[in-house]
This record gives C-alpha cells, structure tokens and sequence, in this order.
C-alpha cells in the first residue's frame, strides 16, 4: 500500500480535494445505480476482500467510490453493443474493451483531479494476474491493489447475474471458476481471502439483489454487457 501512502495530496495537486472528491462520491452513487446495479453490487463485494486482506481502513472508502464507478466509461459505449443480446464480434469487443480508459475521460468531464485508488480502480479492474488483461496488459504486483480487488467483486457479479447473453451462473459454480484462475486472472493471496470469506459475499450479493433485483430479460427488455 506505498504507493496510496500520500493518496489524498498526490491526486489533488493544484485543486481542492475536498470539492472533487465530494463530486466523484455524487457520481459514484448514480454509477452505482446504472447496468442494473452492477457498481452497487462490486461495492458491496470489495470491502469484504479489502477487510480480508487486512488493508488500511482509510483507503475503504476511496475503494468503495472506486468500486461503484468502476463502469462508468460504458456510457460512452453504443447501446447497440452494449446491450447486444448475444456474445460481442471482434469489433465489437474492441469497443467494448475501451470502457476502462472512456471512464477516465468521464470523470474528468467533473473534476480536474482524481484520487489515485479511484483512477486505478476505473482503469485498471480488467488488468489480469497473468498480463493478458486490457488496457496496460499489467501482470502480478504491478496491478495496483485496489484493481485487482475490483477485478475480483467486478468478476463474481458478472458471473452471478443475468445477462442479455447468458443466464445467471450458480454461486457455487462461481466460486470453482474463481478457484480455477486463482493465479491466473487474479492475485492469488486476495483470491484465498475471497474464498475464505465467501459466504459473506454471497449474503452480501443476495442482500443487494433483494433490495435492487434485477430482472429477467423478456421480449423488449435488454440487461447490458458487464
């Protein structure tokens, strides 16, 4: 966690902190709500991973922000690719993959300065343990911490709810895929920490799905690519 160490004055040079980040926390609560709640959901799953790990408590809430934004930049992507009821063309996913660095350029549309653990969060939840993720292609310890958290609430949502491409997967059956690219898409030592504590993501994924459920598609309804 050195590189969050001084988190606050770094992001904010030049600029009030106090201001931008009271605006990306506003942002962040709308984000949260959009793709069917999907930020919400990841926010709900991150802390439990951050609080397993045993990561400094005044960097939970930055990851929180971090975690409900983290799709913001799939506003700019075409409703025709996004919600496409079936799995994405190559050209396709190449837009779609643009998502992470579209989200920088949203919330700049709002703030000057954006905190560091808010920034990687947005750019960097699709990097992979192994580097074959997008967009850097970062691999092992040079993903930022808070990233990799994201990638792995961001993962077991997407697996777990209903898509306009594929049905709900089973949380059980989540849980042997995130065994199964333990080292390979995520950090290993979070994955054993979000395994240890598994039952509370589920109580906590099930808590945000009775409270906001999300619908299964019928004729006219479309649930985006996540």
């Amino acid at each position: 966690m050195e590189r969050y160490s001084h988190d606050t004055h770094e992001a904010y040079v030049g600029g009030s902190p106090t201001y931008a980040y009271a605006k990306l926390r506003g942002l962040a609560l709308v984000a949260g709500r959009e793709l069917e709640g999907h930020g919400d959901r990841v926010a709900a799953i991150a802390p439990i991973v951050f609080d397993a790990a045993g990561l400094p408590g005044r960097f939970r809430d930055l990851l929180l922000t971090g975690a409900r934004i983290h799709d913001i930049g799939k506003r700019l992507i075409p409703p025709a690719i996004l919600y496409a009821p079936r799995r994405l063309t190559v050209a396709e996913w190449a837009i779609m993959t643009r998502h992470p660095e579209l989200g920088i350029a949203v919330m700049r549309e709002h703030v000057t300065y954006i905190p560091r653990i808010i920034r990687d969060c947005v750019l960097l939840h699709h990097e992979r343990w192994d580097g074959t993720g997008y967009p850097r292609g970062l691999s092992g310890p040079a993903i930022p911490v808070m990233a990799r958290i994201v990638a792995i609430a961001d993962f077991i949502d997407a697996l777990a709810s209903q898509r306009s491409y594929k049905p709900p997967v089973p949380m059980e059956v989540v849980r042997s895929i995130l065994l199964r690219e333990r080292g390979r898409m995520f950090d290993p030592y979070l994955t054993d920490r979000a395994l240890r504590h598994y039952d509370r993501i589920v109580a906590a994924w099930l808590g945000m799905m009775a409270a906001v459920p999300v619908p299964v598609p019928g004729p006219g309804m479309e649930v985006p690519h996540v």
